[in-house]
């Protein structure tokens, strides 16, 4: 009985935190509250994980999961990729993200916790978005269908002290890690960048 009402209080909690966390982004979208991140310094970021992509993949189809109003697309030229989708479970981020649609570049709602969507990719990409998940490995295994042979998931997290080093220990457990770069702003903002590939064993199986 007491195992049981623990369960249930966490899985309320739980609830309770993703519909506020998905309140909080629609008003903040909705308010401007992001615009900061079209600005130089966050620039740094950005072009390492457009680097990483061009290096890794000519015109790939990229997948874009947490995209907000779709900044990083503006990052890379039109030439640079085949076909771009961009998924936000913020309304309010991807009707302003459908603005910038182009002909091989469109924006979807999605909840990225339960991703089911068809089509493969070159490059998946988590900008700021895989440590809101409530299962950060689970949601990588997960879209392990979505890899096309030889592609990568790039990572980006913002350092926070080491609150997040479980998180890249988890991935470096499950992927196979190609390089990792850290850059800093004149804020001393922090981000880490990592490049990833399936493990070979794991391929076999899919």
């Amino acid at each position: 009985m007491v195992v049981q009402s623990s369960l249930i209080a966490r899985f309320v909690s739980l609830v309770r935190r993703k519909f506020s966390q998905k309140h909080m982004f629609n008003h903040q979208f909705s308010n401007d509250k992001w615009d900061g991140l079209w600005d130089v310094p966050e620039l740094a970021r950005y072009s390492v994980i457009t680097g990483y992509t061009k290096y890794y993949c000519k015109e790939p189809r990229v997948l874009d999961l947490g995209c907000g109003e779709g900044v990083l697309q503006q990052k890379f030229s039109y030439e640079d990729y085949a076909y771009y989708l961009g998924i936000d479970f913020s309304e309010a981020a991807i009707e302003k993200a459908k603005c910038i649609e182009n002909d091989k570049a469109r924006f979807e709602l999605g909840n990225l916790n339960n991703m089911n969507i068809d089509g493969l990719f070159d490059v998946i990409i988590y900008n700021e978005s895989l440590y809101y998940l409530n299962d950060p490995p689970g949601a990588i295994r997960a879209m392990f269908k979505n890899l096309k042979p030889g592609g990568i998931f790039i990572v980006s997290m913002h350092k926070v002290g080491d609150e997040r080093d479980w998180l890249w220990a988890a991935l470096d457990e499950i992927l196979d890690l190609k390089d990792k770069t850290s850059v800093s702003n004149r804020s001393n903002t922090t981000w880490t960048i990592g490049v990833y590939r399936i493990k070979q064993a794991q391929e076999l199986f899919q």
